[in-house]
């Protein structure tokens, strides 16, 4: 029988070898991505990429995805299609294709890790300047104030984009979103006073909060009186 003293070494080892070996593709891909995520960075900061530089950026992300599936290279990819829409034109045949890629993208992150309120809301948008049906919007925008009702980084931006089409939310929908109208309000008068500055949106805003929250509405009413 194999001394035990012999035999534990020898087990660990070949944990640590397994493990090793598991691992090597997530660490491979995640060197592989980081002139990805400083390509997005970029962006994000308005420095410019040619058409090249988004092109190898593309590429690389793929690669990332093939050495390992992980939601965050797919949202990427999705970031790097959509720049390079704006980039063609997002109303041109070239446009619109690279928005469906972008599209694609973002849902494959999405059925990985379907918590993720701002890839909802940008699939919202991207489903706008693709002129889907409008149906589909209203569900995409549900998801993302489900998954995130008070993330300030962009709860203003999706909650505009809500108003817009607030005639395609279902009647179960109106207290959810008149709940955003006021956690919107809450954040900032000043800010929320600047960002609504449509009548188009204070209508849907007062169809939301009249019988909900009538002393918030007037607020906002004098807040706009005196603003406008």
């Amino acid at each position: 029988m194999m001394n035990f003293n012999r035999f534990f070494p020898l087990l660990v080892l070949c944990l640590g070898m397994a493990l090793a070996f598991t691992a090597v593709p997530r660490v491979r891909a995640a060197l592989n991505h980081v002139p990805v995520e400083t390509g997005i960075d970029k962006i994000a900061q308005h420095h410019s990429l040619t058409e090249a530089e988004v092109s190898a950026l593309i590429r690389k992300a793929q690669k990332s995805i093939e050495l390992f599936d992980h939601p965050d290279y797919w949202q990427d990819l999705s970031e790097l299609f959509y720049f390079q829409a704006q980039n063609q034109n997002v109303f041109s045949d070239a446009g619109q294709a690279l928005l469906r890629q972008s599209a694609d993208s973002a849902q494959q992150s999405l059925l990985r890790s379907p918590a993720n309120a701002f890839l909802w809301y940008k699939l919202a948008s991207i489903d706008i300047l693709l002129n889907e049906q409008p149906d589909k919007t209203p569900k995409k925008l549900r998801m993302s104030i489900i998954t995130g009702p008070h993330d300030t980084a962009f709860l203003i931006p999706r909650l505009r984009l809500c108003l817009s089409l607030l005639p395609s939310f279902t009647s179960d929908d109106m207290a959810l979103l008149a709940d955003q109208v006021v956690a919107a309000w809450d954040i900032s008068h000043k800010r929320f006073v600047k960002a609504i500055d449509s009548t188009l949106y204070m209508d849907a805003i007062s169809a939301l909060l009249i019988n909900r929250h009538p002393l918030i509405l007037q607020e906002m009413v004098t807040e706009f009186e005196k603003t406008h």
